[in-house]
């Protein structure tokens, strides 16, 4: 059973392609090279409009399932494409055979707020008020929040006491001297101190003759 799938398997592609001119490929193959397209956003239509060149006589481009053949200037022209829409556009030629290119576009959205008042004064702040097309959809609800999360930053302060990496304060300062030289004074009058009072009840017993 398995030998007769493998064999079934192997048979389908030349009985999908079994008219194909080999030949007839090779030289539309060649002509593809030539494809070029534009991608441009028509403001009053709010959508994209892909116009593709050098689609020869015999060639067609196939976008989900609409054919389109070219004009007589070799042109292709697909209009009213949404923002976001995932465009794949194969274009075939009339061999039989598979496709000769295929062109893939991932369409942007038109932010609507780009320019607007609801982008007063976050133009350079703000990615979605500088960015006429952002990868997805920007709503009022969005920009509010990022409009919040800007306005309301918050910023650690740092302990002006803790002298960072920076120059230490004079409080600071003062703390490291006292620590660094109070305890060693503090040595030496309790070492002071300390002598003192060995020597003199060692100089009363010699005057008193103890």
């Amino acid at each position: 059973m398995k030998k007769i799938l493998l064999i079934i398997l192997l048979v389908i592609p030349f009985v999908v392609y079994a008219d194909c001119n080999r030949d007839k490929h090779a030289e539309y193959l060649k002509l593809a090279d030539n494809i070029t397209y534009d991608n441009n956003y028509s403001m009053s239509a709010k959508g994209f409009t892909v116009t593709v060149y050098n689609i020869f006589d015999g060639m067609y481009i196939m976008f989900g399932e609409k054919k389109y053949s070219p004009d007589a200037d070799n042109i292709v022209t697909i209009s009213n494409i949404k923002g976001g829409t995932n465009v794949i556009l194969d274009i075939y030629a009339n061999d039989g055979c598979s496709q000769i290119k295929q062109i893939v576009i991932m369409e942007p959205y038109y932010n609507t707020y780009y320019g607007s008042k609801d982008c007063y004064g976050y133009e350079d702040k703000l990615t979605i008020c500088s960015s006429q097309f952002t990868s997805s959809e920007v709503t009022k609800t969005i920009l509010e929040k990022s409009k919040y999360n800007y306005d309301n930053v918050i910023v650690q302060q740092e302990d002006p006491g803790a002298g960072g990496d920076g120059e230490p304060s004079l409080i600071q300062k003062t703390k490291d001297f006292l620590l660094n030289w109070g305890v060693k004074f503090l040595l030496l009058v309790i070492t002071t101190a300390v002598c003192l009072y060995f020597y003199n009840d060692k100089f009363r017993k010699i005057k008193h003759g103890i």
